[in-house]
């Protein structure tokens, strides 16, 4: 790609990403984004067809992505190691500043809800896997449900972060796969 196309792309990016946190989704508009960036409106269509789609493309380069965890990777270590990825990606600032706005984007933009739950689901998936693996490989109870296991793993760490309560740092997300594993690991039978 042509480096000024790069960055122009980037600059809007930017400046819609900071509307958007700045004054919530009403606030990002084509319009708002010419002003503050100085890009050409023909420009920004070019790489967008709609305010829609920028404001997709906002949320799709920002959102936290989880790592896959090789195959090869203990279970155990794997778990730990998604679940602190998730962690990290709750502490990062410029993510931290745009989680409000997604949530108003959820309640307030009908046709967004369909694009975050997509989001989720990719995010949701690499545990949903993680979980199947370890019941499959007997380090947890096979009746286990993934998508119920996961809002377990997943569950305390977002409390954690919508309160501030505790700090959302390794240690914390070891703990929480600790005791995932303890609380599901009693539910094997003696043989298991």
């Amino acid at each position: 790609m042509d480096p000024r196309v790069a960055r122009s792309r980037a600059t809007v990016l930017q400046v819609a990403a900071e509307l958007l946190v700045e004054g919530g989704p009403s606030a990002l508009t084509v319009d708002a984004v010419v002003a503050r960036s100085g890009v050409a409106r023909s420009t920004i269509y070019r790489h967008w067809s709609s305010r829609h789609d920028l404001l997709v493309d906002v949320i799709q380069s920002r959102t936290p992505q989880l790592p896959v965890p090789d195959a090869g990777v203990d279970v155990v270590a794997a778990l730990r190691s998604v679940l602190r990825a998730a962690a990290a990606g709750l502490n990062d600032p410029e993510w931290r500043r745009i989680v409000p706005a997604l949530m108003l984007l959820r309640e307030h933009e009908d046709d967004f809800e369909a694009i975050d739950s997509r989001l989720q689901r990719q995010q949701l998936d690499v545990f949903s896997a993680l979980v199947r693996r370890a019941a499959s490989e007997g380090v947890i109870d096979d009746a286990v449900d993934a998508d119920e296991a996961t809002c377990e793993l997943l569950g305390p760490i977002m409390f954690a972060y919508l309160t501030d309560v505790v700090p959302i740092d390794d240690a914390f997300a070891d703990r929480m796969v600790d005791r995932f594993l303890a609380a599901h690991r009693g539910a094997l039978s003696p043989t298991g």
